[in-house]
């Protein structure tokens, strides 16, 4: 792998409409038909026909969200590896878990994930593709590898994982319902859920989850500049944004990040992690905030993620030393800091909200 460098004429070149680039791919200045490749996110989020919106159930899954009473030990939450202060991810390598103290890079403990925690950001939307219809669409699957069909059946995978938030004093099988009968002893999360959902004896697994899948789905990036970009509002972007953009498609990298999410949610060859050396394609939406990279969280820079797909022949990548630059560019355009960083004052518990992050 070559050393990153940038200097005045590579820069000055990159500028240039038409400048070939000697280790990389021509520059093209000219905007295209995208639309068979990217569409811009809806504007509004999709919520399934099995768990339908409606606010007293967002308000609750957020509460939820940051309640520790979720975690076997009652000091972890949800937000302990996904907080708005990191783009709803934790600006780790590896997350800490049931054991951990403290917030994003400074939080210390034990419990160590075997993969890096990606962002909830956007989670409504997973798995969409270009043009797809609201009525037709049903988000997933989630994880690296897949393994959980819904967003719903992910909420609940990190409440029964030791390393993450049940911990080791507590059964896989019976957290559940122990968590179940904490919640029916507070009167006001027992309002709350008979309010979300409609009748009596609400509160159960099955209607946690949903609630906190809901929540989750208010959380939202639509509207970047490249979401405008491709509206029509082309002038919006800088010359070298378009290079980025042309390059991207034209090095490989639209192969898989493709579509309103840029990501084609399907697994592919990666590192060796989670048992197995497949993972899925990440969303690259919003993706400054959300450092540091790859599924193992090794690259703390964006251009040092890109810089690892230099002539990647075994993902038919053609992107060379000279076009890292303009494709970051263009993955800037992706960002936008107009979302949800709502952290609530009080859970009905009693308990610190967040659990142990401060």
């Amino acid at each position: 792998m070559k050393r990153l460098h940038f200097n005045l004429i590579t820069l000055a070149c990159v500028t240039l409409f038409g400048c070939e680039n000697p280790d990389g791919i021509a520059d093209d200045a000219q905007t295209r038909d995208y639309s068979t490749i990217f569409t811009p996110l809806p504007s509004k989020t999709i919520y399934p026909s099995n768990n339908p919106y409606s606010e007293t159930k967002e308000r609750l899954g957020e509460l939820l969200f940051w309640d520790p009473i979720l975690s076997g030990d009652k000091d972890t939450s949800c937000a302990s590896c996904h907080h708005p202060d990191f783009g709803w991810a934790d600006g780790r390598i590896l997350s800490i878990g049931s054991d951990g103290i403290g917030l994003g890079p400074q939080r210390y403990g034990f419990q160590v994930t075997s993969i890096h925690a990606p962002t909830i950001m956007n989670v409504a939307y997973t798995g969409i593709k270009n043009n797809e219809s609201d009525s037709s669409f049903v988000s997933g699957g989630y994880f690296w590898d897949l393994r959980a069909d819904t967003l719903e059946e992910q909420s609940l995978g990190p409440i029964k994982n030791p390393v993450e938030m049940l911990g080791y004093n507590n059964n896989e099988k019976e957290i559940m319902a122990d968590i179940v009968e904490r919640l029916r002893l507070i009167p006001e999360y027992v309002t709350l859920f008979e309010q979300a959902f409609g009748v009596t004896e609400a509160v159960s697994s099955e209607n946690i989850v949903k609630a906190i899948a809901t929540f989750e789905r208010k959380i939202t990036s639509p509207n970047t500049r490249f979401d405008r970009f491709l509206s029509g509002e082309q002038s919006i972007f800088t010359q070298q944004e378009i290079i980025g953009l042309n390059k991207f498609i034209d090095g490989g990298c639209a192969r898989c990040h493709l579509g309103p999410m840029l990501s084609d949610n399907i697994l592919h060859l990666g590192e060796a992690i989670i048992g197995t050396d497949i993972v899925r394609t990440p969303s690259l939406r919003n993706i400054s905030y959300t450092a540091p990279y790859m599924h193992d969280g090794s690259r703390a820079r964006l251009i040092d993620a890109i810089a690892d797909y230099e002539n990647r022949g075994d993902l038919d990548v053609t992107i060379g030393e000279d076009d890292f630059a303009d494709i970051e560019a263009f993955l800037q355009t992706v960002n936008t800091d107009d979302f949800y960083k709502g952290i609530p004052t009080i859970v009905p518990s009693g308990l610190t909200v967040g659990g142990n992050i401060n």
